[in-house]
């Protein structure tokens, strides 16, 4: 397996305006969002890779992979690459439909990671530098971003702890969704536990995209207020004072 072995112990998640469906990330990697995800999407134009094995499509000169590369994608050091970016899309047979001013959509958002209009997804348009430093995810339903980030909290907590957890119910999922629209910090590291209880710490520190003033809120803050508490096979949030 060759993507980095560190394991992020810090989660961060942005979003101003949940109409907007665009999410600010730190501490999501490419192999987590495609563990997570429910139904991972298997075809995907790549826009920015350094992957070896893609297929190239002739109408509009971008490279993709299919249900026949994806494992070995997810698998690759995509933190190396620097700049990963992509969308999915249904089939093959898309590829050849795309229009031109479609084709140009792409390569906008592939250089600056928003939309020129309307990114020409199913799901997901997928922008990230060094895998799991910077990502920005546009969605085209909140629900998939729902169980991503509250799956990517157990998987986390699973290797951290080597414990099992259940998958948090619907209303906790959607606390920690709607925390993103002020900027929700999750710092594993600093993770309590004994035999039945495990507390997560959680607050809310605004919107960044520098990455780097978001990493050193684990030094900075000192204090938390509010915990999210894993307890016989439970999952609740615990507010200090």
């Amino acid at each position: 397996m060759m993507k980095n072995q560190n394991l992020r112990d810090l989660i961060y998640v942005s979003c101003s305006d949940l109409n907007s469906k665009c999410f600010y990330s730190y501490g999501i990697e490419f192999y987590e969002f495609m563990s997570c995800v429910h139904n991972r999407p298997e075809n995907l134009i790549l826009l920015k890779h350094n992957f070896d094995n893609a297929q190239w499509n002739p109408h509009t000169r971008f490279d993709y992979v299919t249900s026949k590369e994806i494992c070995e994608l997810i698998e690759d050091n995509v933190y190396g690459y620097g700049d990963f970016c992509w969308v999915d899309f249904n089939n093959e047979e898309d590829l050849d439909k795309l229009t031109k001013f479609q084709i140009a959509e792409l390569l906008f958002f592939s250089h600056l990671a928003k939309p020129l209009r309307e990114i020409p997804m199913i799901r997901f348009a997928y922008y990230a530098h060094d895998d799991g430093w910077f990502n920005k995810l546009y969605v085209s339903l909140l629900e998939d971003y729902k169980v991503i980030l509250s799956r990517t909290i157990t998987l986390k907590l699973h290797k951290l702890t080597k414990r099992s957890f259940v998958e948090m119910p619907n209303d906790i999922a959607r606390v920690l969704l709607e925390s993103a629209l002020e900027g929700l910090l999750i710092d594993l590291s600093k993770i309590t536990k004994n035999k039945t209880d495990i507390k997560i710490p959680i607050t809310a520190v605004g919107h960044y995209t520098d990455m780097d003033k978001v990493y050193n809120f684990k030094d900075e803050i000192t204090e938390y207020k509010v915990w999210l508490v894993y307890s016989k096979k439970t999952w609740k949030f615990f507010r200090e004072g």
